[in-house]
């Protein structure tokens, strides 16, 4: 028995040696380099299904609307050594890179198995806003350094106003996706007084100059939008804030078409008068790591009802505020920044994306809206 079973186990050894050795190739990582005042994006063929990043001295993340895009960023500035990206599409294919620190990377994209045109290089100062003017609707919006602040211009959907937050002499760039999905990008640097303050983007491809926000309502349709909400009781969502005596509230959110408006409350509970120096609604990170330049997306104001420029004394102020339609993207808040003149009591208020998905219609109230959609669900069921 014993010599039958070294005689099967050499013959299985005999069996393995005699067949042919695993196979292994290594895939090559494609170097890249990443700055923390200037974006990188990797634009893909099709869209990107996967993607893990090795450390956490990096942000990545795939652009919402544009699903084979993938923004890069440094976390912290001149990060050691080497990490990792690894991306998986939608037409099966796998990338590999090795990814290290540069102050001043030379790209600002990626165009995966196509070319990528050295980008142009466009002046921007601080006391004078430079437009660039696209030949569709901008879609997306990445601006590489909080040496410049970025915004669509109020009303129209295809220019958008780039302006300086002070002398800057690092590299930064500014990047655009328009209707369609053609991705643009410009490197920016500071000059105090720009010659040249409009720029005409696919100049050929530009068949009107300024492309009307059609979302925009008239007189007529405001005074009935404002009619309606004075009508509503504000509700107690739980979104409140107080900060030095002041305390801030949102009473309502509404929708209406393409529309979404939030009607809030300032109280004054002190004794000295509390002056609004600015008001501004962006959507940014929910955890922001230390060091990292943040990157916020601004949503322009459309209109605004009762906008208090003053809250007096033991006084309150209610008011709306309307933007174009949103949603907010998993790991991202609204942040509603209310700032006081020559004085100390702020608000930086986060606003998840459940708050704005329960959304109360202009035009058809709380009840009326349940008991509606609880009949469709029924009819839907008997129909079924």
């Amino acid at each position: 028995m014993r010599l039958s079973r070294i005689y099967i186990t050499g013959s299985l050894l005999l069996f393995l040696l005699s067949g042919k050795a695993q196979k292994i190739d290594e895939l090559p990582a494609v170097p890249l380099e990443i700055g923390y005042e200037k974006t990188l994006h990797l634009i893909f063929p099709t869209e990107v299904r996967y993607y893990s990043i090795g450390g956490d001295c990096i942000i990545g993340e795939k652009v919402a609307n544009c699903p084979e895009i993938i923004r890069l960023k440094a976390a912290e500035e001149g990060f050691p050594g080497e990490t990792s990206l690894s991306v998986v599409t939608a037409d099966t294919k796998f990338y590999s890179y090795a990814i290290t620190y540069n102050a001043r990377p030379k790209g600002s994209y990626v165009r995966v198995g196509g070319q990528a045109p050295e980008p142009h290089t466009l002046p921007v100062g601080k006391d004078k806003q430079t437009f660039l003017i696209f030949p569709a609707g901008v879609t997306y919006v990445d601006y590489g350094s909080t040496n410049v602040e970025v915004e669509k211009a109020e009303g129209v959907d295809n220019i958008l106003a780039v302006k300086a937050t002070g002398a800057f002499t690092e590299d930064t760039n500014i990047s655009a996706v328009v209707e369609g999905g053609k991705f643009y990008t410009f490197g920016l640097h500071y000059v105090p007084v720009p010659e040249r303050s409009s720029f005409v983007i696919d100049k050929e491809a530009t068949q009107k100059v300024a492309i009307l926000d059609e979302k925009e309502r008239s007189s007529g349709q405001k005074e009935r939008i404002r009619e309606a909400i004075a009508k509503r009781t504000p509700l107690d969502l739980g979104l409140k804030d107080r900060n030095a005596g002041v305390e801030f509230e949102v009473g309502n959110i509404f929708i209406d078409g393409d529309i979404l408006l939030l009607r809030m409350t300032l109280t004054n509970r002190t004794q000295i008068g509390y002056t609004t120096d600015f008001m501004r609604f962006y959507i940014q990170d929910a955890k922001i790591r230390k060091k990292t330049a943040v990157q916020q997306v601004e949503q322009n104001i459309l209109f605004t009802f009762d906008y208090p420029e003053e809250v007096p004394a033991h006084e309150s102020r209610t008011f709306t505020v309307a933007m174009n339609k949103f949603t907010i993207p998993d790991k991202k808040r609204l942040v509603i920044e209310i700032q006081e003149k020559n004085g100390g009591r702020h608000f930086l208020y986060k606003l998840r994306n459940k708050s704005l998905l329960a959304a109360e219609e202009v035009f058809r109230g709380l009840k009326e809206q349940r008991t509606e959609d609880e009949a469709d669900r029924i009819l839907r069921r008997i129909s079924r």
